[in-house]
């Protein structure tokens, strides 16, 4: 009897797999989570050692392609913000700014604008706060009900759709970007077969992916000196989530101070300004505010450096100490950011890379909230560095469902701490070898 060929074995196996966590698993059932998200990261990591020998990066490609078609029709099962999506698309079509009014607002005047429900009102996670999703989310978002007004989970698949598409762009770029860097090709599959960008921006429809697409249509760009259509593309990236303002400092010395910086800062701000044109309101202004304010003072999850700053001053002082240290730690990410432009030497495009991976990876290590799939972005560009502490991260992140686990709403900050432990002791080994790799 003929033996299974390996890649035939590890494909069966995510198969198999990500068809669990992406139909059955649900929110509340950890321990399952937990092992069948660790089935699908063994082979997943199998095939990544593979990679560096000899391996059909085709087969993985498309397999990568295929496990994002295989959850393209299910319902999300681990998070559902998703209908938060549906509220305010249907809320558009009504000609009605969702920035305006949190859902609760309606349900208290008793005046459901047509095509919402209590049904829907009912799945809403945040029904007292104001929307935070920039205008391409929006857009999406109304599309997707405009096309299927009568029916949730086919506007639920239609932006689904819009999320795959994105990621195909992203996986046609990544490998032209790492052809234009000369980095090895193979490198994608760390991408392309990543279990947390599967199911979390495919799966549970984060739009992280449309971010990530935009963002590295802006490094192809910015690589191919099309400066002016890197600045549209940089803004697409901020329009679908403003984390990529981040960036903006890298590029003030790469383009030159003042002339160009300000002739394509000057464009990415007018892009900026006619995607957001639609919303512009003094009632967006407040709602927005209000929900940064809630983001930085109010909420907490899976956070490593903000949990320990926490436990410290709340025993030299007894208090949570949130609505000081979530702005503090914010305004510090800001100010290393800065330095860290204003320090940088090598201004080549191919290390813009890097310094984006770390300038996000900093402002992760410092948020009150590290969802799983905000580690798509460090995972995205990691591809272009020799940096693969993402990769660690993305099979740990999975620890911090033990927050639902058995339908309750409690960290287990036992799992927290393997998370960043391990985590912190990959990362600074990691780091030491790197700087002397650098040094020979």
């Amino acid at each position: 009897m003929s033996k299974i060929p390996l890649h035939l074995l590890l494909s069966g196996i995510m198969v198999a797999t990500m068809y669990q966590l992406g139909y059955r698993c649900q929110q509340a059932d950890f321990w399952p989570l937990l092992g069948t998200y660790a089935a699908f990261f063994g082979a997943y990591a199998l095939v990544l050692k593979l990679a560096m020998q000899k391996v059909s990066i085709q087969w993985y490609l498309l397999l990568g392609i295929g496990l994002r078609l295989l959850l393209l029709f299910s319902m999300p099962n681990l998070s559902d913000d998703v209908y938060r999506y549906l509220w305010d698309g249907k809320l558009w079509l009504n000609g009605i700014n969702p920035f305006v009014h949190p859902p609760s607002h309606y349900v208290q005047q008793g005046m459901l604008p047509a095509g919402l429900s209590m049904e829907l009102y009912a799945e809403l996670n945040s029904p007292d706060y104001h929307t935070i999703y920039p205008p391409i989310a929006q857009g999406l978002f109304t599309l997707s009900c405009a096309l299927f007004p009568e029916d949730l989970y086919a506007s639920i698949v239609a932006i689904k759709v819009g999320i795959l598409l994105a990621e195909l762009g992203s996986l046609w770029l990544l490998r032209a970007l790492l052809q234009r860097y000369q980095l090895a090709p193979q490198h994608i599959l760390i991408y392309a077969l990543n279990p947390l960008i599967i199911l979390e921006l495919v799966g549970n429809v984060h739009l992280e992916a449309l971010m990530i697409f935009f963002l590295l249509l802006a490094l192809y760009l910015l690589q191919k000196q099309l400066n002016g259509w890197a600045s549209v593309a940089l803004a697409g990236s901020i329009a679908s989530k403003l984390l990529p303002l981040m960036f903006l400092p890298f590029l003030i010395r790469r383009w030159g101070w003042p002339q160009r910086s300000m002739r394509y800062f000057a464009l990415l701000g007018g892009v900026l300004l006619l995607l957001f044109a639609p919303m512009l309101s003094w009632a967006f202004i407040q709602g927005f505010a209000s929900s940064l304010d809630l983001y930085f003072q109010r909420f907490e999850f899976n956070a490593g450096v903000y949990y320990l700053l926490r436990w410290v001053f709340y025993v030299l002082t007894g208090y949570n100490l949130i609505l000081f240290l979530g702005p503090v730690l914010g305004l510090l990410v800001v100010y290393s950011i800065v330095k860290m432009a204003q320090r940088e030497q090598d201004l080549r495009w191919e290390k813009l890379p890097r310094l984006m991976l770390l300038a996000f990876s900093l402002y992760l290590f410092s948020a009150t909230i590290i969802h799983p799939w905000y580690l798509a972005v460090p995972i995205a560009l990691c591809v272009l560095t020799p940096l693969r502490f993402p990769v660690l991260w993305s099979g740990l992140v999975v620890l911090s469902y033990s927050h639902y686990d058995g339908g309750g709403f409690a960290e287990n900050y036992g799992l927290i701490g393997v998370e960043y432990g391990v985590l912190g002791v990959f990362l600074a080994v990691e780091w030491r070898s790197l700087r002397q790799k650098q040094r020979m």
